[in-house]
């Protein structure tokens, strides 16, 4: 049976791209060479082969070897001034048609089409193809993202469901995500509850891992436009742990250091105490995992006992041009996506949806027939007032 699954989150990073990926990899598993991911609104966009296309696809693609053509995966990526020009001019004037034609080639190819939606619920709407539309478009079930809280959690999820409900597509199930390890228990028993109450299956409970938040050192080192002045040959990049910035006393930073093991440490070229600090005790073994890395920040030549210094410690040494506090800014509260090359991190996802996520039940709900009481009165009324114009829209797809 050909069949089609709509990721969708109650927010901006509630962890899509990582369920996608995970739900994506085992699906393969199941069924090889028959199952196809693809983003049809792309906010986040990268350079390939000369054409702009979602980094979320870029990331399945080549993570997963999935071999399928940009104009399919990633058919439509937004940039900037595209919202107010389809405003004012309308164009792209084919951009429904085009979406929706290039699900149906994937649905006509493959067994199974995992759809990655964009943002919240709302997030497209400026083209007329939020969450809800787009997934009322291809006339596929919802799986809901929702982060790992219990209050808010609620919140969310009654707050993403409505759009759907009210355009009449299937809600097949919830994905609790990044749960604090030391609530994980509570956050389970309390939400199982409520949402049993609902009919909402909860397909998996997904624990926080930081590690998983946290760029590797050669992706923190290209958001901070850093060179690289001593690399250990077998350093594995993808071996960090986050970074700490060394604002504070030696004493403080130090500590700091002590508390996130294999963290990266960025620090100003002129504290020459926390630098003098760090390679003495590494040097003395007294520091063993952090600082996985010393990132240093400034715009003056560094000096050759620091880099020989660090070749001795086998301590990984990258410079950044440019002012500490500025260098700081451009990293401190990004949001660290997934990236094709972090290969550890890949697996540890992969890894962990198999081991959290239910994907018996969630294929086994995919090709049940929905009941009708979840579509609930005014969803079924959409329903039926939508199927006609559906099938026009097929219709003209067609043409």
């Amino acid at each position: 049976m050909k069949t089609g699954l709509y990721i969708a989150g109650s927010g901006k990073d509630a962890g899509k791209t990582t369920i996608s990926l995970g739900l994506v990899s085992n699906f393969i598993e199941q069924f090889p060479g028959k199952v196809a991911f693809m983003k049809p609104l792309g906010q986040k966009s990268t350079i390939v082969d000369g054409s702009t296309v979602s980094q979320d696809s870029h990331l399945l693609e080549n993570a997963l070897g999935l071999d399928m053509a940009i104009r399919y995966s990633a058919p439509f990526s937004t940039s900037s001034g595209a919202a107010e020009k389809f405003i004012t001019t309308g164009e792209p004037a084919d951009l429904r048609k085009k979406v929706y034609k290039a699900y149906k080639y994937l649905h006509s190819h493959y067994k199974m089409v995992v759809v990655e939606g964009t943002g919240h619920p709302g997030v497209g709407s400026v083209f007329n193809l939020s969450n809800a539309e787009v997934a009322s478009l291809y006339d596929i079930p919802v799986i809901l993202v929702l982060g790992g809280g219990i209050g808010s959690t609620i919140d969310r999820f009654s707050m993403s469901v409505a759009p759907f409900e009210k355009a009449g597509v299937r809600i097949l199930g919830v994905i609790i995500n990044k749960i604090l390890p030391a609530k994980e228990e509570k956050v389970k028993r309390i939400l199982s509850k409520w949402f049993e109450g609902k009919g909402i299956p909860i397909f998996g409970f997904i624990p926080y891992h930081t590690s998983l938040s946290n760029p590797s050192l050669g992706v923190l080192s290209r958001e901070m436009g850093a060179e690289t002045l001593f690399m250990k040959k077998e350093s594995n990049l993808d071996h960090i742990s986050g970074f700490i910035t060394a604002f504070g006393s030696t004493e403080e930073v130090l500590k700091s250091l002590h508390n996130n093991p294999y963290s990266a440490l960025v620090v100003s070229e002129g504290r020459k105490n926390v630098i003098d600090s760090i390679i003495a005790r590494k040097l003395s073994g007294i520091m063993d995992g952090s600082p996985s890395a010393l990132i240093l920040c400034g715009n003056s030549k560094t000096d050759p006992w620091i880099i020989n210094a660090c070749k001795k410690a086998s301590l990984p040494l990258l410079k950044a041009e440019g002012p500490f506090e500025k260098t700081v800014r451009k990293i401190q509260h990004k949001v660290f996506k997934v990236e094709p090359e972090e290969s550890q991190k890949i697996e540890e996802i992969i890894r962990l949806v198999k081991e959290k996520v239910d994907m018996e039940m969630i294929y086994k709900s995919m090709i049940s027939p929905a009941p009708v009481k979840e579509l609930g009165e005014e969803g079924i009324i959409n329903k039926i007032l939508r199927t006609p114009f559906k099938m026009l829209g097929r219709f003209i797809s067609k043409k």
